[in-house]
Formats: C-alpha cells, structure tokens, sequence
C-alpha cells in the first residue's frame, strides 16, 4: 500500500480524532508523497469534506510540503497571480502559498493585487483575505467586501463590515450581521446610533471581553469612547468584587493565561485584588474612559486591603510554611479582608461568610513551641491570655 493510499484508508478513524499524537504518522507520511499525490491528497481532503477537522491539519501538512518541493521563490508575483487567477493546472495550489507567503514583503499596490485575486476566488481564499483587510482595512476594497457580504453574508466578512463600514449601512443590515456573536461588536460601532438601544442581557451571549454583562457593557463604551455616570465603572467594580467573593471558594491556580500563586504573593508583600483578571480589565477600561479620580481611588482601597491582610493576627499566627488546607484558609481570611473592606452596600451582596482563623489559646502556644513549654515547666510559669 502506497503512502497516499494508507493516509487516505486511515485517517478518519476515530483514534484519530481523538488524540493529536496519533497522527504524527500520518503527518509524517505527507512528506514521502510526490508532488502528484500531494495534489491528490489536497483535493481529497479539501474543505467539505467528510471528517474536515481530521484532515484539515493533514491538508495544511500538504500545502507547505508542496511549496518546498516546487518552490518558486524566483517566479514573479505577476505570473503567480496568473496561475492562481486562470487557474492552471497543477499550478493553484502551489501559487496560493506562494502569494500568501510573500505577501507581507510586497509594495502596497502588489499586496492589493494579491488581495482582489484572493477575495474572488475560493472561499478559503476569501477567508484569508478577511482576516488580513479585518487588521488592515483598505477603502479600495469597499465595493468588492459590500458585494462579497450581499452575495455571501459569511461570518468573516461582517466583522469587517461591522468594523469599517458606515454606521447607517451595518444598522440597515442589523439583521443579517446580529449573527454569530457579534452583538458586541455591533454596539460598540451603532452606540451612538439615534434608533438603537443596547440590551444588556444579550451581552453575555457570546462576550468578546470578559464573560459579565456589566464588564462587557464598560468595554462598549471604552471603545466606543463614549461617556459614563461618575461612579458607574466602581460600581460595577465593587459589584464584581462581590460576586468573586460568592464563587471562587480556592485560590485559582490560573487568571488568564498566567500561573495564579497566592502564597507567593504573601511572601513577596504583593497581595492584591489588581491580579484578577475581572479588576484588570474594568481597570483598563477606567484608563480608557481617562476615569483618572476612580482608578487612583481604587489604587488605595487596593493598598487598605493589602494592608489589613498582612498585618492581621490571624496571618501572623499561622506563620511562613503552609500546607493545602492552611493555604485555603488564608484564601478565606484574603477574601473576608476585601469583604471587609467593601463600602457597605457590598458587603450586603457577599452571601458566603468566612470565619476568620481563631487567636491562639495558650495550649496552642505551647504545643507550636517546644522551647517556650519547656520554659513555662522549668520556671513554674503561666501563660496568661488576654
């Protein structure tokens, strides 16, 4: 059995589908095949297919290999734009990631080339040219995206319409564009449009900032640069805060993509509500909103919190090693200290109270200090406790 023919018997299997590393054979076997057969494996593979998320991947292998096996690093972008536009045989998908490749070392008008040839070919193509006019719009291209939108209406292209196109003409096409999580989006660009009103409750269908409807509306106005109640991005602060304090009964290991560690923030003296990932984004949305007052007010409320961890008997008593149980412990003390430290109409929305670690008794006194027991006993002293 050929390479070609054992990649085409084998890779729908369920095994593939279930475990990235099984198909690392697979791939590998790509790189055994011709040029012919790679050609034959693309067209078997390409998008539509059956099991496209399994051969996706093995599609893509085949493009880069096609391209080192008949690079054509000396053919001009002209004549690759010729095979790619009348379509030669044998010759698209090897021009495709040509064009594609060297696309951002090109003049401005050569990048415009490549890009109307993308944008009226295969959807793929199209897909590709989206993202690239999404980071870096071009007004050369509104007639070809408004005639791709009106004939297609593919999800890529109205992100692009949404971002760059006139407000009156993405709200006369609101219905077709209020698809596949766009909402937000779509009330950042039509928020000061005279007929549209922004419903809150929708912004936690698919959120493009954080996953709360009242952090996700902050975000539409920083964006939009819009106005905002004095009070309004506290508020929704405090009111998160509260929230927090509800659910997250340990300290998470994770906040965002970067390792969360509480312990060595009581080490360090850093400990700070400013590591969460909710009061970083409403903070940058303050900075956005030149919210100057609110964010250096929450600077110190910050610095109480961390304050009033740190210096409180309970900390001190637990002392520098802490085991699993004792780290969940400070959690709650960390936690009873923002409540704490709430203004008082957010202290009422914590529901889950956490009882602050006892003061030592005198028997605990004694049994964490050995040296101090065996001086009580050698001198006939008392411990008195106030």
């Amino acid at each position: 059995m050929s390479a070609l023919d054992y990649i085409l018997a084998n890779y729908q299997q369920e095994k593939y589908q279930e475990n990235l590393a099984e198909r690392t054979v697979l791939r590998a076997l790509v790189h055994t095949l011709n040029k012919e057969e790679l050609l034959i494996l693309q067209k078997k593979l390409k998008r539509g297919s059956s099991k496209w998320s399994v051969g996706k991947g093995l599609y893509e292998e085949a493009i880069k290999v096609l391209g080192k096996i008949q690079p054509h690093r000396n053919e001009s972008i002209s004549a690759l734009l010729k095979a790619f536009t009348e379509k030669q045989n044998g010759k698209v998908a090897v021009a495709r990631v040509e064009l594609r490749d060297r696309f951002s070392k090109q003049s401005f008008l050569t990048q415009r080339k490549i890009l109307k040839a993308m944008l009226h070919a295969s959807k793929q193509d199209r897909m590709w040219a989206y993202n690239r006019l999404n980071y870096s719009w071009d007004g050369f291209f509104f007639e070809d995206v408004q005639d791709l939108w009106e004939q297609y209406h593919e999800k890529e292209c109205g992100i692009v319409i949404i971002k760059y196109f006139p407000m009156e003409y993405v709200y006369d096409n609101l219905p077709a564009l209020d698809t596949h999580g766009n909402y937000t989006n779509l009330c950042i660009k039509l928020i000061h449009h005279p007929k549209f009103q922004i419903d809150k409750k929708r912004l936690k269908e698919a959120p493009v900032f954080y996953g709360s409807p009242e952090v996700e509306y902050l975000y539409i106005l920083a964006k939009s640069k819009s106005k905002i109640e004095k009070g309004e991005a506290t508020r929704t602060l405090f009111n998160q805060m509260a929230v927090f304090i509800n659910i997250v009964n340990t300290p998470p290991q994770f906040i965002g993509n970067r390792a969360y560690n509480f312990e060595r923030q009581i080490e360090d003296g850093n400990v700070t509500t400013k590591h969460l990932e909710f009061v970083s984004c409403v903070l940058w949305c303050m900075g956005e909103l030149g919210l100057v007052d609110e964010l250096i007010a929450f600077e110190e409320w910050d610095n109480m919190v961390r304050i009033k961890f740190l210096g409180s008997e309970e900390l001190q008593y637990m002392g520098n090693a802490y085991s699993s149980e004792e780290e969940k412990e400070l959690w709650h003390l960390f936690l009873q200290t923002i409540t704490e430290c709430l203004p008082t109409e957010y202290q009422q929305l914590v529901q889950v109270k956490y009882s602050s670690t006892p003061k030592p008794t005198k028997e605990d006194l004694l049994n964490n200090n050995p040296a101090l027991n065996s001086l009580v006993e050698k001198l006939g002293l008392e411990i008195v406790q106030y």
